[in-house]
């Protein structure tokens, strides 16, 4: 059987119909999701952007939405009917020098003494304190708990520094050597909330000759201290001071009366070491100078096999100057 021509017109004017009304309801589901709730908004009818800046962080623990729109209302009525527009609490204005707030719930009006024209940073946030206390606001909500953050590994409290280094050396027995000299050493921090440092120290420089008393061959001597350290950091920089105390090497090796009296001879001596450092830090690297100083005791003087003419007396005083590099482990 087929449907007259006047039922088909009907049913297709109820299917549209039908699709018209949904299509409205999702709209109004969509703006009413989109829009924040009744009484989050507050309205600022000021153009001042510190003000509303100061606002904003003043009122974010209430979560309330400051927007800026249209000119101050001119009234009670014209105010109540701003809020009603835009679905806001509050409305506030500036009347000359004083801050108006207006209060949709409540419907009243309350003033305070401010300052007109544009506002600075300090001004509007002491206007927006004043603002948060005239809207009497409850206590805001508690703030939302966040995961506790995992809890890191302990790191290490032990520290190992590894460091080379080349220094020129002045050295002062019966008269002034010079000579260079390379080292390095090992150090431990125990303790990284601290600048200690504790360690060894050693270094050997190049040889010299000496030609007293015919004596023709090479004196040499390294030395191996123990040493305690303290430094002071500060962004990119270190200063350091050091001391130590150890054993000096002194060797001498050659012969005399042109080569028919051989000679070598050694001696292990006590030493005492003070200096100081200055570094630049990157990463785990540092680059700087250091200085120190050395005090050798009971130091030998070589004389000929026979009579008492002075071959070389060993240094007992020193001073180093140079550069440092190492690395933090």
């Amino acid at each position: 059987m087929v449907d007259p021509p006047a039922a088909r017109i009907d049913y297709a004017h109820r299917v549209r119909a039908a699709a018209l009304v949904l299509s409205i309801l999702g709209w109004q589901g969509a703006t009413a999701l989109a829009a924040p709730p009744s009484g989050h908004r507050v309205v600022l009818a000021d153009p001042d952007p510190e003000l509303r800046h100061a606002m904003e962080q003043a009122l974010a623990p209430w979560h309330l939405d400051v927007v800026i729109e249209g000119p101050p209302p001119h009234d009670i009525r014209a105010a109540r009917d701003r809020a009603e527009a835009d679905t806001a609490r509050f409305v506030v204005w500036r009347e000359g020098s004083e801050l108006v707030v207006f209060d949709r719930e409540l419907g009243t009006i309350e003033r305070r003494d401010s300052q007109a024209g544009v506002l600075d940073p300090p001004a509007a946030a002491a206007a927006a304190l004043t603002i948060k206390t005239m809207m009497r606001l409850p206590p805001p909500p508690p703030p939302e708990a966040l995961p506790s953050p995992p809890v890191p590994a302990p790191a290490s409290s032990l520290a190992l520094r590894i460091q080379l280094g080349v220094t020129g050396r002045l050295a002062h027995g019966d008269g002034v050597d010079t000579s260079a000299r390379f080292g390095g050493a090992v150090l431990i921090r125990p303790w990284r909330a601290q600048g200690w440092r504790f360690g060894v120290a050693g270094d050997a420089g190049t040889s010299l000759h000496p030609s007293g008393g015919s004596f023709q061959g090479s004196w040499s001597e390294w030395v191996l201290v123990g040493v305690v350290g303290w430094g002071y950091e500060r962004e990119h920089w270190e200063v350091g001071v050091h001391v130590g105390a150890g054993i000096r090497s002194s060797s001498l090796e050659g012969s005399e009366q042109g080569g028919n009296t051989p000679r070598s001879e050694s001696a292990m001596l006590g030493t005492a070491r003070i200096g100081g450092s200055l570094r630049l830090r990157a990463a785990r690297w540092t680059l700087g100078l250091t200085i120190h100083g050395d005090e050798t005791f009971s130091t030998p003087i070589y004389t000929k096999t026979t009579g008492n003419a002075v071959i070389y007396q060993v240094p007992d005083t020193g001073l180093e100057l140079g550069v440092v590099t190492a690395v933090d482990l």
